[in-house]
């Protein structure tokens, strides 16, 4: 049986730069070659493969990649999916920059940084095994994914200008974070652009306040003239601004309020989406109290295939909920930080998820209070950092063999 094909694509926007390796060369490539990051490049690619394949007869073939976003999205989707090889056995593996970096480290501490040269690095990486889990493509995966990276860029976007909007609403009127519980609803945002500075606001007529919050609350304050007062109370003990001032900051907060009434519209429409779209796919984190379909969909699309991980201590470490460990001779630090690496997006949705099941399961909400009273320092961040690592191991659980949650405790191997 003829050794295998290992071939090395280092991808950009442009070009993608390919170098070639069989078993035994060291150093020396097969073949080298470059092609166009597009429909026509990705076909030469194929052609200058199939020519290699036909004179030396491969019997498999392994591509490799970075993991570059956008970029190798495509090239890993055409290789593992739409381009014939001739070759029984193709794998596409999708590497971590960093792991190709730290790679190139091992062997060469001075090696230059170039598209040749990372290509080399990416083939000889394929040879030396300890490879990832092969690339697998789900359409209807990838295409909810874009609905929830769609939604976490969008919530990033949303907290920003909402503490910009935060810092003005501050100097216009200090003591009003004191009244409303959520500063963005409709009723308050009404209320910041109703009135021009904390005098208008203290001097209107109490009246036509309550009137006010009535009909931009729907009618949904359980006692409209105490939150009356409260606005009130807190417009008259505020810092006053001069004129000039207060004509800018009024500007500011009302650009603010278009963008985050803009993103709101936009984050419903989304919901609406990934909710249809996550309904055509089998799953079971929904029923898991506290996890409804935008947190499912969330951590379902991001983790993809759970057949790639062999233990929940694998999924842990892609999403960042591991611990580093500091050791040396007798001494074990106590407290040790988070991995840096990891799936970002993966964990802001456990993270949330983690959030929201220690408030509707009694078996999380016990957990996260026993966790947030050990320490003396970042007590809530730690026991939810905690929870959401508890949480993996239900994900992991409940995918794996495609269950219903058991309420208080009932999945004990998981405890």
């Amino acid at each position: 049986m003829s050794d295998p094909l290992y071939v090395g694509i280092d991808v950009s926007s442009k070009n993608n730069v390919i170098c070639c390796l069989t078993k035994d060369d060291e150093k020396r490539s097969l073949s080298r070659f470059t092609v166009l990051n597009n429909r026509p490049g990705i076909l030469e690619l194929r052609e200058r493969i199939n020519q290699l394949v036909e004179k030396h007869d491969f019997s498999s073939i392994l591509f490799g990649l970075e993991h570059t976003g956008c970029y190798s999205t495509h090239a890993a989707m055409y290789l593992h999916q739409h381009l014939d090889f001739g070759c029984p056995d193709v794998q596409v593996y999708m590497f971590n920059p960093s792991l190709i970096k730290e790679f190139k480290k091992t062997h060469f501490l001075d090696a230059p940084k170039n598209d040749r040269v990372d290509a080399w690095f990416i083939a000889s990486k394929l040879k030396s095994g300890y490879l990832p889990h092969p690339f697998t493509w789900s359409e209807p995966m990838m295409a909810l994914q874009r609905l929830t990276r769609a939604r976490y860029h969008l919530m990033k976007a949303l907290v920003r200008e909402s503490n910009f909007l935060m810092t003005n609403l501050y100097l216009k009127c200090s003591d009003y974070t004191l009244v409303f519980d959520n500063k963005l609803s409709a009723t308050s945002l009404a209320v910041m652009e109703e009135f021009e500075s904390s005098e208008a606001l203290a001097e209107a007529s109490e009246d036509q306040l309550v009137e006010f919050l009535i009909h931009h609350g729907k009618n949904r304050f359980e006692d409209p003239q105490a939150v009356v007062r409260e606005l009130q109370k807190a417009a008259r003990s505020s810092y006053r601004l001069p004129k000039a001032m207060a004509d800018s900051v009024n500007l500011a907060m009302a650009s603010s309020i278009r963008v985050i009434r803009t993103i709101q519209d936009q984050l419903k429409s989304l919901k609406k989406a990934i909710e249809d779209h996550l309904a055509t796919i089998p799953q079971t984190l929904d029923s898991v109290p506290g996890i409804g379909p935008i947190f499912a969909a969330g951590i379902l699309a991001e983790i993809g295939d759970i057949h790639q991980f062999n233990s929940h201590k694998q999924l842990a470490k892609l999403a960042g909920l591991a611990w580093t460990k500091n050791q040396s001779g007798d001494f074990t630090a106590s407290q040790t930080r988070l991995i840096r690496s990891g799936n970002r997006i993966l964990r802001y949705y456990l993270i949330e998820a983690a959030s929201s099941v220690r408030v509707h399961d009694p078996v999380f909400a016990e957990y996260y209070a026993a966790k947030f009273a050990e320490p003396k320092q970042y007590a809530h961040k730690r026991a939810l950092a905690l929870t959401a690592r508890k949480l993996v191991r239900l994900v992991f659980y409940l995918l794996k063999t495609n269950q219903l949650y058991q309420p208080k405790g009932g999945n004990r191997h998981l405890n």
